[in-house]
């Protein structure tokens, strides 16, 4: 049998049951190593409550331009709650939910005198301290307390809640520089329901640095000056707060702080981190008690790495990784190059992260990059390749919502650089009227299987949430690395993943690393296929084949069974072949067969011959009748004669079953 069938099962019931089952107790994170997130970009997400919906020309249900994707389309916090089971039967353990200010529905007028709505995404804050009215509702009080609700029930079902804070900036207000900064007017004919300046006291031209955008053709190199720049301009004309503040300072930490306080949310991602000193994030992520991972947008480790570390943040997203991934999985580039983006040049600078390399936010898309599907051309194989790989690798996994639904950007539409339109479609398709013409919440498509299989293979194996990456292999088209507990209670636990970009097979003879605890003999299994093992060799090799573009994860046989299963192994005495034939198990389960030979598993191994070994997972207590056949090649089968033999299945990890070929 195979264990991903075996996994995704174990899923279905986990999702079938989630509303069912006793409450968990969500513990207060110290760090987010170990989780696994799912991005949600609220509006864009589920409908939950169509009463909060915004009203007039701000509100299209329709994507079919690229202006649409411009406006609010409804998603909010309830249509979250209501969506909890579909996102849990994936197997997150947390959510990143979009920003919950209340933001600026209307951006002043562009060079064309054109008003465009920017309220749906939220990184355009209007009032700091009171949560989103399209998200909650028009009553300040009530709104706080829907995002409350849905904190609450994320806990209640074992998912942590990681808020987007937006402290470099608010909306784009202040025109004009320097001491000629100034708010626009009522009076200069913008639209209905146009906010002329943030709230009170955050209206206050002084808080801010009225130096103009940050120009960033000149951004690289990084040196002092640019650095500066990044942290003393406006990004994208929203107007940036000024640190050196100290009233601006201390209002933006205390209104953070107050969201955490009030809904009990577990973490924050930090919007826009490369325009803020490691050291002010450094402030706030204590100030408010939580994990933080920010935003640096930017492909250079070095520079990336400053905002991580005991002086900095905790984690960040993993840009350069991002950009191998991209580059290796989905153009299939060399894995080797270090003279390019690669897997093996930003593996390589891991030691830049120090200790904080496991809480590195790693991603294969985001709202604002092209899905990876439509990067890959949209080649499923190639995205579920990927999928595993940061599910696998170094660091914390996020999922951007969407990506399980087999989809890239609307309408075949590609972005350049940060847009915020054709990758950030709604997971229902609405005609004008608001009639839902196509549903994206199918728990049935093979990625959201694999990912909910990926999960539950990250919460059997600490090794794959917290264990020391070591790169095994770099060729162009064939990656291996060993992930390994070096200590605590599963000190030894590792788990080998081997990855293939490439159209064609890919082979390699591997080295079992000098740090590894695998000794000679020892057989490892394929988690996704049982029946695909290698033995490590008296020299500590292994033989590895990877299909193209596809991975093989293994890990010690007997180590990967679900608890409901148990492994049997199963030794047949005195089965003699003739040449070409291979001993095989059947028998009246699925796990065996269900008697029929060609499903029957196998074949065994043959390390005492004429003695067979053939292992099984089976679920506790149950009792099975089999036989054991011969089978060659050309399929033709040889039963034994006499009586089934009966087995009944202990409770336990692991058990044998002994039989003699009659």
């Amino acid at each position: 049998m195979k264990l991903k069938k075996v996994l995704s099962t174990l899923a279905g019931i986990c999702f079938a049951a989630i509303m069912a089952i006793s409450p968990y107790q969500v513990q207060a994170a110290e760090n987010l190593e170990g989780e696994s997130v799912y991005q949600i970009m609220v509006d864009r997400f589920y409908d939950g409550d169509s009463s909060n919906n915004a009203t007039g020309e701000a509100f299209r249900y329709t994507e079919n331009s690229e202006e649409d994707f411009r406006y609010m389309h409804g998603g909010d916090w309830e249509g979250i709650i209501q969506k909890i089971p579909y996102i849990k039967g994936m197997g997150y353990t947390a959510i990143w939910i979009s920003p919950v200010s209340d933001p600026q529905l209307w951006g002043v007028p562009d060079s064309t005198g054109k008003q465009w709505p920017t309220a749906y995404h939220g990184y355009n804050v209007y009032d700091p301290d009171r949560a989103n009215r399209y998200f909650g509702c028009e009553d300040e009080q009530a709104s706080k307390e829907k995002l409350k609700e849905l904190v609450d029930v994320c806990h209640e079902n074992g998912i942590k809640v990681i808020l987007d804070v937006v402290p470099n900036h608010v909306g784009d207000y202040l025109q004009g520089t320097g001491s000629n900064a100034h708010y626009l007017t009522l009076t200069d004919a913008l639209k209905a329901g146009s906010q002329v300046e943030p709230v009170a006291p955050y209206n206050n031209v002084s808080w801010y640095h009225n130096l103009g955008d940050i120009d960033f053709s000149i951004e690289h190199p990084h040196c002092a000056e640019t650095t500066a720049m990044l942290e003393s301009h406006d990004l994208g004309g929203l107007d940036d707060i000024d640190f050196d503040n100290p009233e601006a300072k201390q209002a933006v930490f205390d209104s953070i702080k107050g969201w955490f306080d009030y809904t009990g949310a577990d973490a924050a991602r930090v919007d826009a981190a490369k325009c803020m000193s490691p050291q002010t994030i450094h402030e706030l992520q204590e100030y408010i008690g939580v994990p933080t991972f920010g935003e640096n947008f930017d492909m250079c480790v070095d520079f990336v790495s400053e905002w991580v570390g005991d002086d900095a943040e905790d984690g960040m997203l993993d840009f350069p990784l991002f950009q191998a991934v991209v580059n290796d999985f989905a153009y299939g580039q060399n894995f080797d190059n270090i003279d390019e983006i690669s897997l093996k040049k930003i593996f390589d600078q891991d030691i830049l992260y120090g200790d904080n390399v496991n809480q590195m936010v790693t991603f294969i898309d985001n709202h604002d990059r092209n899905r990876f599907l439509t990067e890959a051309g949209g080649d499923v194989k190639k995205m579920q390749n990927a999928l595993t790989f940061i599910h696998t690798c170094r660091g914390v996994p996020v999922v951007f919502q969407g990506t399980e639904q087999n989809r890239g950007n609307a309408n075949g539409q590609s972005i350049n650089g940060i847009a915020d339109t054709y990758n950030r479609w709604c997971m229902q398709t609405k005609d004008a009227n608001g009639n839902v013409t196509a549903d994206y919440f199918n728990t049935d498509t093979d990625t959201y299987q694999l990912i909910a299989s990926l999960n539950v293979l990250r919460s059997e194996y600490q090794a794959l949430r917290e264990g020391t990456q070591r790169e095994m292999l770099s060729s162009p088209h064939l990656y291996a690395f060993s992930r390994r507990m070096d200590t605590g209670e599963n000190k030894g636990q590792e788990v080998i993943c081997a990855f293939n970009n490439s159209t064609t097979t890919q082979s390699a003879n591997m080295q079992i690393r000098a740090e590894s605890s695998i000794t000679p003999g020892t057989v490892l299994v394929n988690v996704f296929d049982e029946n695909d093992t290698v033995t490590v060799s008296p020299d500590r090799r292994v033989n590895v084949s990877v299909a193209g573009n596809s991975n093989k994860i293994y890990v010690v046989k007997g180590e990967i069974v679900p608890m409901e299963y148990v492994y049997v192994t199963f030794t047949v005495n005195n089965a003699t072949t003739e040449w070409g034939q291979n001993v095989y198990l059947v028998g009246d389960c699925a796990e065996l067969g269900n008697w029929d030979p060609e499903l029957a598993i196998g074949p065994g191994s043959c390390p005492d011959y004429p003695s067979w070994v053939i292992n099984a997972a089976l679920k506790a207590g149950t009792e099975v009748e089999f036989k054991a056949i011969k089978k060659d090649a050309g399929g033709n089968v040889v039963w034994e004669s006499g009586a089934n033999h009966s087995y009944t299945v202990p409770d336990a990890e692991t058990a044998d079953c002994t039989i003699s070929w009659q």
